[in-house]
């Protein structure tokens, strides 16, 4: 089944979205997967095709990286940032989940339904700069912590409301997708409504 990435699956938003929404490529195309081989079926070495992909593979790679970097860097300065004292609320933890899933959810409308196909923004900011940014271990850690301490309420917080939050932010980041996306749509619309009346009206 092809998924229905048109204006009105943009507005209403029933179509499909991918299952590794943070680590899909976009316009992978044809692959030429490795060995060429003659009409008898033997090998006769490797294919350009192949070159290519590795060439393709490792730009994605370094994609990652630079993301990873970037988004690793950046949880680091909230840490710094908005410390968390003992027994307290991990508040940069919370926050930066929290952004890491409007991000990912808001990035996945944005390169399905609005920009054109490509290969290096989801490994980019999907897989290395959010992958980096949150985090699922600090998060139990956290959690651990302030259950040894004996502040079980606000374990339980921490453990339940970054759920629901990120259970929002994601739900918040595709409608603000949509939105964009099924705006757009409708601009382009009517420019075309626009277009054919000024040909109408010179013909």
């Amino acid at each position: 089944m092809t998924p229905d990435t048109g204006p009105e699956a943009a507005i209403d938003g029933d179509h499909e979205l991918p299952i590794d929404p943070d680590t899909g490529i976009e316009s992978a195309g044809g692959s030429g997967h490795g060995i060429s081989r003659d009409g008898a079926g033997r090998s006769t070495g490797v294919n350009r095709g192949g070159d290519r992909d590795r060439g393709r593979h490792l730009r994605i790679l370094a994609a990652i990286a630079v993301g990873g970097f970037v988004g690793g860097i950046t949880r680091y300065e909230v840490g710094l940032a908005v410390p968390t004292s003992r027994g307290g609320f991990p508040a940069a933890t919370f926050g930066v989940n929290l952004a890491g899933s409007f991000i990912l959810a808001l990035l996945v409308v944005v390169v399905l339904e609005i920009l054109p196909p490509t290969v290096y923004l989801r490994p980019l900011l999907g897989v290395g700069f959010c992958g980096a940014l949150t985090t699922f271990s600090t998060w139990m850690l956290d959690a651990d912590r302030l259950i040894g301490a004996g502040r079980f309420g606000m374990a339980a917080v921490d453990l339940f409301g970054s759920l629901v939050a990120g259970l929002a932010a994601t739900s918040l980041g595709l409608t603000v997708g949509r939105a964009i996306a099924a705006h757009r749509a409708r601009v382009r619309a009517s420019v075309r409504d626009e277009e054919r009346e000024l040909v109408g009206d010179a013909a």
